[in-house]
Order: structure tokens, then C-alpha cells, then sequence
């Protein structure tokens, strides 16, 4: 009869719990399939602001040498002693390349700060290795993304207290910043290298800066780790590579095979900081003294590292490395 609904009721379909479990493995497959792809695309964007990073510091360094017709020298000897063997950085107690730098990289407030104190010296922060403010500040065109080993960009060790100060992942080439043929440390650390004389291999064949861990240790504990700080010059901390010393410290003259660098080692325990360390896997980006950025396999052989990091041994690598 019109206007009765049918008695019998139809059944109710539901996921039985098999077909549950099936479309979750379903779900857990697409998820394992495409969280690589979203970490390898945002490891290229961090790698890319790496190099635009490096890139920026590089500039800023010709800036610098335009200025004052030479490159800024590599370090102050320590925090409270000046440059005496690079006329025109005289100004720099306790500097270090990144500190001259700061002009070039629109921080300019803060290299007055740097430069405003008597002798250089600021008001000193709490704890902190040497006594100048600007060793406390963050800058993040010396920062790379993908690296862990700091705190919002300070470093992870208290080893010297140095967690009241803030690192960098960027390090200047000793053979290039630094005079590894002077009779002292000091004048070692002081160079006053111009472009192109002091880099007759070719400015587009030789490196002027690379990547390194802003924390960097290799016994497993952070308080005995050693860290890249961009504005310390004291041994240890300073923002370089090539030395290829642990403490940083260029003790005899001459110019030495520049040490393999490392592609993601365990920061704490796998970590040598007398060489370079990349945040990426498979390469480290560098800048060369031109002011171009590359990427550079760690499968590169030594002897190549080795010739492209020096400016004058007459041994210029081609493009292909």
C-alpha cells in the first residue's frame, strides 16, 4: 500500500576490521612514501639559504677589502689584544674577520657597539669568555638552518662558559685571511691579503670560506666540546678552518694540506673542530675568493681539497670539482 515504508530493514555497512587495518597500513605506506620527499624539499631550501648565506659573507668581504684595500685580517692573537701588522684593521681589539664584517652585512649598529668601548671592550656579559657584548649577539646571515648544534643560535657546550655566546656556521680559509708565512702567531693571524695579487691561482678556483658546526665535540660530553664563535678570537673558538689544529692556533710557520672536511657527524661525538663540517648530507657548500658559491662532494679527493683551498701553490683545479 502507498504510504507504508518498506518493514524490512535494510543492513548497515560498516569497515570490518580488517578493511580498518588495510586502510591504515594504506595511510602508513603514503605517509613513509612522502614525509623523504617533504624533507628533502625543505633541505633545499635550507641548503639554498645556506648558500645566499654564504654568498652575502663573501660580498661582504670584497665590500671590506674595497674599503680598505685588503681583506680584513683572519683574528685578533685574543679577545683583549688588538691587530698591530694590518694598518687598516688596527681598530679591532679582540676582532675577529666576522666582526670586521659587520658593516658589510647591513649590522652597522653593531659594529659601532663593537667599536664604541675603550679599546674595544664593552660591557662585559655575565660568564662569557673575554668581556665584549657583541660575543652574546645572534647574527643570522651567519647562521645555517640546517644546523642543530646551537640554541636560537648560541652554542650548546659550557665548556668556558662559552654557552653565553653566539656561534657561527661559517668559517674563514686561514691560507686566505691569515699569513701562514709570518715569523709569529700573530702576524700569522694578521693577514693582509689583496685581490687578486694574494690569490694568483685565480679567484674562482680558490675557497675563502666553509661550512663548520656552530657546537663541535668529540668525547661525548658537551661540557668538554669546543664551539665556532663568530666574534671570539681566542684559541679553540675561532671562526676558522685550514689550521688545522684543534686549538685554532697557527704555532709554526708555513702552509699545510688543509684537513678533509666532515659531511653530518655526531656533533658531540664524532665531531673533529679542526675541520670543516657540513649540515648537508653528501656536501658542504662553499664560497670561493670570487664571491661564488658551490657545492662540494665529500668524495672530493684530498689532494684537490688540498689545492683549492690554497691560494699560491700554482696547482689551480678546474671547474670540475
Amino acid at each position: 500500500m502507498r504510504g507504508y515504508a518498506n518493514a524490512c530493514p535494510r543492513p548497515l555497512h560498516g569497515f570490518t576490521l580488517v578493511e580498518l587495518l588495510v586502510v591504515i597500513a594504506i595511510i602508513a605506506t603514503l605517509v613513509g612514501l612522502l614525509l623523504p620527499a617533504v624533507q628533502a624539499v625543505r633541505e633545499a631550501g635550507r641548503r639554498s639559504q645556506c648558500g645566499n648565506n654564504l654568498r652575502q659573507v663573501a660580498l661582504a668581504a670584497h665590500g671590506s677589502h674595497e674599503a680598505n684595500r685588503a681583506l680584513p685580517p683572519l683574528s685578533a692573537p685574543a679577545v683583549l689584544r688588538p691587530v698591530t701588522n694590518a694598518p687598516r684593521y688596527r681598530l679591532g681589539y679582540g676582532f675577529t674577520v666576522f666582526t670586521w664584517l659587520l658593516p658589510f652585512i647591513e649590522e652597522r649598529g653593531l659594529y659601532a657597539v663593537a667599536t664604541s668601548g675603550t679599546l674595544g671592550v664593552l660591557t662585559p656579559v655575565p660568564n662569557a669568555p673575554g668581556s665584549a657584548m657583541v660575543l652574546s649577539t645572534p647574527i643570522g646571515a651567519y647562521l645555517c638552518p640546517s644546523d642543530a648544534t646551537n640554541q636560537r643560535g648560541m652554542a650548546m657546550t659550557t665548556n668556558g662558559n662559552a654557552d653565553d655566546c653566539a656561534v657561527g656556521n661559517y668559517a674563514a680559509n686561514y691560507n686566505v685571511f691569515g699569513n701562514p708565512m709570518a715569523a709569529t702567531v700573530a702576524g700569522r693571524l694578521e693577514g693582509t691579503s689583496r685581490l687578486p695579487a694574494s690569490v694568483p691561482d685565480g679567484t674562482s678556483k680558490t675557497v675563502m670560506l666553509a661550512e663548520r658546526y656552530g657546537t663541535c665535540g668529540s668525547t661525548g660530553k658537551q661540557e668538554a666540546a669546543w664551539g665556532n664563535l663568530w666574534s671570539d678570537p681566542n684559541g679553540h673558538w675561532r671562526p676558522v678552518f685550514c689550521i688545522n689544529e684543534e686549538d685554532q692556533t697557527p704555532d709554526t710557520p708555513g702552509y699545510r694540506p688543509c684537513n678533509a672536511f666532515q659531511t653530518k657527524p655526531n656533533w658531540l661525538s664524532g665531531c673533529d673542530s679542526s675541520r670543516a663540517q657540513s649540515a648537508h648530507p653528501g656536501s658542504i657548500p662553499v664560497a670561493l675568493v670570487d664571491g661564488s658559491v658551490r657545492t662540494v662532494a665529500d668524495d672530493i679527493e684530498q689532494t684537490v681539497w688540498t689545492n683549492v683551498c690554497h691560494p699560491a701553490d700554482g696547482q689551480a683545479i678546474g671547474g670540475a670539482w
